[in-house]
């Protein structure tokens, strides 16, 4: 277990949670070393506990990760950042040198040392967010008085927490949510193999049957426990297999201390209707599990009524319907 330095404006209880993250997030960054919103989460950690000298080292391989995917103006922030604690790191201060010249190259670097460069678009609907789609405001750390579950700007009068548009209700989304995405990741599984078509097929609609018409606070059925319930393959092994060619994080969610405050940012019906599970605040990112990652209509609602960014992750269908059980009085299987 990880210790960190005592810090006045964090309680034991929030010093722990962080620690917690900072072992989840390491594991993350080490399966894909390119996820840099990971590793922005997981410098903030280190920051947020007094360690400072791991989240240089954090800040360090998330600006050389920036420069291989060619993200250069992101790149200057960083190293700026790490100067800005270590004025006479000399590597820094040369790879600085090195992104800013390509930044002028390309026109991109004012003569007062400004990037010209907008923020990136969002990603397209269904797509896995890259680095450049990062929203710069994620980067500034919560100030006093927040926590790695809530910050000032997300906490109302009351304490309960906030950033959900209260005044939309699900039935109220601008979007069809007739499609569950279920078929898209059918497809997936059939093309790289994971799976015989002739199991998917056979599950596919066995699902579309259960979930057609759900009764109220009943949860939906997953693709991938469905596959797994016929002995087709461990669940285990058919996660692995996504996460491997999707590139999709994962998220152990069973092991993860959740706030039911937090789960709840959701209406119920969302959650338990296309098993997605909001389980953690870092700044102003949501980090949410799901069991289908190509549920692209699921993604859209849950965007529009969180005003936040957010991150996603697969996660194991039965660890966030023990999630939805314990939040959600009434929820059932």
């Amino acid at each position: 277990m990880l210790s960190a330095p005592s810090s006045p404006s964090l309680s034991t209880e929030e010093q722990e949670q962080i620690l917690q993250t900072i072992e989840m997030f390491e594991v993350i960054t080490q399966a894909n070393p390119q996820d840099c919103q990971s590793m922005d989460i997981l410098k903030d950690a280190y920051q947020r506990v007094g360690k400072q000298t791991e989240a240089l080292s954090v800040a360090r391989k998330l600006a050389d990760t920036y420069v291989e995917l060619g993200q250069f103006s992101a790149a200057m922030l960083e190293y700026e950042g790490i100067l800005q604690k270590e004025p006479d790191n000399a590597e820094v201060i040369m790879a600085l040198g090195d992104v800013e010249e390509k930044l002028q190259k390309s026109g991109q670097l004012k003569p007062n040392g400004h990037t010209s460069v907008s923020s990136s678009p969002a990603p397209a609907p269904g797509t896995i967010a890259p680095p450049s789609s990062i929203n710069l405001d994620f980067r500034t750390i919560a100030s006093d008085g927040g926590t790695l579950m809530t910050t000032p700007a997300t906490m109302r009068p009351d304490g309960s927490i906030g950033g959900m548009r209260l005044a939309m209700q699900a039935e109220q989304l601008n979007i069809n949510m007739a499609d569950d995405g279920n078929e898209a990741l059918a497809k997936f599984l059939i093309q790289h193999r994971l799976v015989t078509e002739e199991v998917v097929s056979s599950a596919l609609e066995r699902v579309q049957k259960k979930n057609k018409d759900l009764g109220p606070n009943v949860m939906a059925t997953s693709l991938v426990d469905e596959i797994s319930r016929r002995g087709a393959i461990e669940t285990e092994t058919l996660l692995a297999g996504i996460v491997e060619r999707s590139k999709f994080p994962y998220i152990p969610l069973e092991y993860y201390d959740f706030d039911r405050s937090v789960v709840k940012m959701l209406p119920e019906s969302l959650s338990i209707g296309r098993l997605i599970v909001p389980f953690d605040i870092i700044s102003r990112t949501v980090m949410v599990a799901m069991a289908n990652p190509f549920d692209v209509l699921g993604k859209e609602a849950v965007q529009q009524l969180l005003d936040y960014s957010v991150q996603w992750h697969l996660c194991s269908p039965q660890a966030i319907m023990k999630v939805l059980g314990d939040t959600f009085t009434g929820a059932k299987k």
